[in-house]
């Protein structure tokens, strides 16, 4: 069954995920993109500082709404079906995919901007290979990660036994979720901080608690019909939340900026106040917001929108896919530009977002078996 909000909000996140590694390119701060180590122009530091206390907490939001989506449209997915099928189409659909880029497609474009740039001085096989050995898997982390979820319910329907319906998911049961993920993700962080290179660092542990529960939340809620529509007095209370919490992270987070005490370090993770309180705020955060934004989606998106044909829904996944080779290479070729970081982000995002497109709609179309898998 296809729902039109779903599409539209699938465009719609990708499409700002893409923007936001787009300005990340020129943010000297946040060090979390290829292209900020080789970047030519940085943006201005009030431009960083209203980008990590306006939009950062609403780009954290991403990730854990496409997990709450997945979670949601797995249930219907596996019971049409069958456990054994819905394993093999996610392990095509997402596996795939996932072994092509981080081996194949990844490595020698990042090697080759960095390598370029006199970042990565030594050969390729002893930069991807060597010590420390790395396997980054960029953006497509997030695919990996919800093929293990994926797989890992596929197993678990496959040996359960029926059980009596759900109960309805409420305002309580998402606080007890928050109260849970916050202790999980502060303990993950002192093991693997957000940006640590390691063989499989780039998988983003760091935000498995959140991801998890969200996909957890999505497969519960299915069974309330939350894929038709979340109880519109739970939306408004998530909002409510959401906003809070939004707005005292802000508040927290703007008071330690000025005092000095919050840098590129101490957010990231480890045994800190800084790290305790970012996984504290950035937990209700993450699981009330999804579920707002969900809500808003189904009564604000659920219409053709005139952005939004079949062509475009029908590249989203590809867009997604593609979308570290395209920034990257039109990165480089804004490079000689003389402009402000400011201008080139915009831009970077703009066209970032049309090619990463474009770029999915002429690989489903050009090359065969890329439509069976995107």
């Amino acid at each position: 069954m296809r729902c039109r909000y779903l599409d539209n909000l699938k465009v719609v996140v990708i499409a700002v995920i893409i923007a936001l590694h787009a300005v990340l390119s020129y943010a000297g701060g946040f060090d979390v993109w290829w292209y900020t180590e080789v970047r030519e122009v940085s943006l201005a530091p009030v431009t960083e500082i209203v980008l990590f206390l306006v939009v950062g907490p609403f780009g954290l939001l991403m990730i854990p709404l496409l997990f709450l989506v997945a979670g949601l449209v797995a249930v219907p997915s596996l019971e049409r079906k069958g456990a054994k099928a819905y394993a093999g189409s996610r392990l095509l659909r997402l596996g795939l995919p996932f072994a092509v880029y981080v081996a194949l497609l990844q490595p020698p474009v990042v090697y080759a901007l960095e390598h370029r740039f006199g970042v990565a001085k030594r050969s390729y096989l002893k930069e991807f290979l060597g010590e420390p050995a790395q396997l980054d898997m960029g953006p497509l982390w997030f695919v990996g990660v919800l093929l293990l979820f994926s797989l890992g319910y596929a197993a678990w329907a496959a040996v359960r036994r029926p059980r009596p319906r759900a109960r309805e998911v409420t305002l309580i049961h998402l606080l007890v979720l928050a109260a849970v993920v916050a202790p999980a993700t502060y303990g993950l962080r002192l093991l693997f901080r957000i940006g640590d290179e390691g063989l499989v660092s780039g998988l983003n542990f760091w935000e498995w608690p959140v991801c998890a529960a969200m996909f957890g939340l999505g497969i519960a809620a299915s069974e309330q019909g939350w894929l038709q529509a979340v109880p519109q007095q739970l939306v408004r209370r998530c909002r409510t939340v959401t906003l809070t919490a939004a707005g005292v992270l802000v508040a927290v987070m703007a008071a330690g900026v000025a005092a000095g005490l919050v840098d590129d370090e101490v957010w990231r993770g480890g045994a800190n106040w800084v790290a305790l309180v970012f996984a504290t705020l950035t937990s209700p955060l993450t699981v009330f917001g999804p579920v707002w934004l969900l809500g808003l989606a189904q009564r604000h998106l659920d219409r053709r929108l005139p952005w939004v044909g079949p062509v475009v829904t029908r590249s989203a996944y590809g867009a997604f896919i593609v979308q570290a080779v395209v920034l990257i290479g039109l990165a480089v070729l804004l490079r000689p530009v003389p402009a402000a970081a400011e201008v080139k982000a915009v831009l970077l995002a703009g066209g970032g977002i049309w090619a990463s497109f474009a770029l999915a709609r002429l690989l489903i179309n050009w090359v065969p078996g890329v439509g069976r898998v995107v």
